[in-house]
C-alpha cells in the first residue's frame, strides 16, 4: 500500500454500512405502514393493526414486511362477497374457500354472501356463531343494498392497501438505500501506519 495506508477495516465498515442500511429500511417500513394506512377504506380497525417486520437474512441482506395482524385485513386487502378478488389476485382464496370458514351454501363459481344453515359455524375471525337458519341461501347483498338487513353484509371490493403503499413507495426505497450506499464514507475505513 502506498500514501502510509496499510490495510481496510472491512469488518467495521461492513458493521457500519449495515446499520445505516437497517436505518434506512426502518424509516422506509414506518413511510409505507403510513401509506398502507391511509389507503384502508371499508375496515377502519385495520389501521391500528398494521405492523412492520424486519428480517436479517443471509449474507446480511434485509427483508421487510408491512402486515396488518387483524383478521379484517384480509377483507381490506382482497375485497368481500361478490367484489373480492379472484384466486389469480388472492392465494389464499383458495384455503378460505376450503376452510370451515366458507359457506358451503353460496352458490358454485359464485362469491356473493348468502345466509348460512341452521346451526354452529366458524367465522372468517375464527370465532365460532350461531345461525338461526332464516336467510339460509339467500343472497344477502341483495337484502343489504335494498335496506332489509345491515349494509355489513353488502360486499367490498379489494382496495390491495398493502401492494398499493408498496408500489407507491417503490422508488423513494430504492432511491432511499442507493443514497446510504452512495454516501457511505468507505474511505474512512483505511488503516494508517
Amino acid at each position: 500500500m502506498s500514501d502510509g495506508y496499510v490495510g481496510y477495516d472491512s469488518s467495521t465498515a461492513t458493521r457500519d454500512l449495515r446499520n445505516a442500511l437497517l436505518s434506512e429500511i426502518i424509516q422506509l417500513s414506518q413511510l409505507v405502514a403510513e401509506t398502507a394506512k391511509g389507503n384502508v377504506r371499508y375496515y377502519p380497525e385495520v389501521r391500528e393493526h398494521i405492523r412492520q417486520h424486519l428480517e436479517t437474512l443471509a449474507s446480511d441482506m434485509f427483508s421487510m414486511h408491512i402486515t396488518a395482524d387483524y383478521w379484517q385485513a384480509w377483507l381490506e386487502q382482497f375485497g368481500k362477497g361478490s367484489l373480492m378478488a379472484d384466486s389469480s389476485q388472492n392465494a389464499g382464496l383458495v384455503r378460505y374457500m376450503s376452510s370451515d370458514s366458507w359457506n358451503a351454501l353460496r352458490p358454485s363459481g359464485s362469491h356473493v354472501v348468502v345466509g348460512r344453515g341452521k346451526g354452529r359455524y366458524k367465522s372468517i375471525d375464527g370465532s365460532i356463531k350461531q345461525s338461526g337458519g332464516s336467510y339460509a341461501g339467500v343472497d344477502l347483498e341483495e337484502l343489504a343494498a335494498r335496506g332489509d338487513i345491515d349494509k355489513s353484509f353488502g360486499p367490498t371490493p379489494p382496495t390491495f392497501f398493502l401492494r398499493i403503499a408498496l408500489q407507491a413507495n417503490r422508488k423513494r426505497i430504492l432511491e432511499g438505500l442507493q443514497r446510504v450506499i452512495d454516501n457511505f464514507p468507505y474511505h474512512k475505513y483505511f488503516k494508517m501506519r
